[in-house]
């Protein structure tokens, strides 16, 4: 169905308009700078709580790179002390031709630091193992 609702404003029809209290131009433009005055205000508040949320999660990745670069560091020299130990304990293997460390192979999936540390461990304790065992079958024959 078709309304035959007017189109013409209810000021203008004749109709009953609600009353509004009459403003002037200058108080009315003074409500509309302090409604923006105060959307700035709560911007501004927004915006420095951002900043400050901001700042925090910075301050721990920060935080976060410095332990990493620490544990790289560590892990460095780890192998390279676990390396040097190898070359020692395999120094009088003269059949084995003895290499340089091999560069880090970054193909390996990731898991956490402390678990390749743990297969590092492990690995030189059982070349300690087998080695171990060989005196051992020298010294009985």
């Amino acid at each position: 169905m078709i309304s035959h609702a007017s189109v013409v404003p209810a000021q203008r029809s004749g109709d009953a308009v609600p009353e509004v209290e009459a403003v002037s131009a200058v108080e009315r433009y003074k409500e509309i700078v302090a409604l923006a005055g105060e959307s700035v205000q709560r911007m501004r508040e927004v915006d420095e709580q951002r900043v400050k949320e901001a700042l925090d999660r910075l301050v721990a990745s920060q935080d976060r790179m410095a332990e990493a670069v620490e544990q790289e560091m560590l892990t460095r020299v780890g192998v390279t002390l676990l390396w040097e130990s190898a070359l020692d304990l395999l120094w009088d293997e003269r059949w084995l031709t003895m290499k340089p460390l091999p560069a880090p192979d970054e193909s390996v999936p990731p898991r956490p630091q402390e678990h390749y540390n743990g297969m590092m461990e492990l690995a030189h304790q059982r070349l300690e193992d087998s080695l171990q065992k060989r005196t051992l079958f020298r010294k009985g024959l």
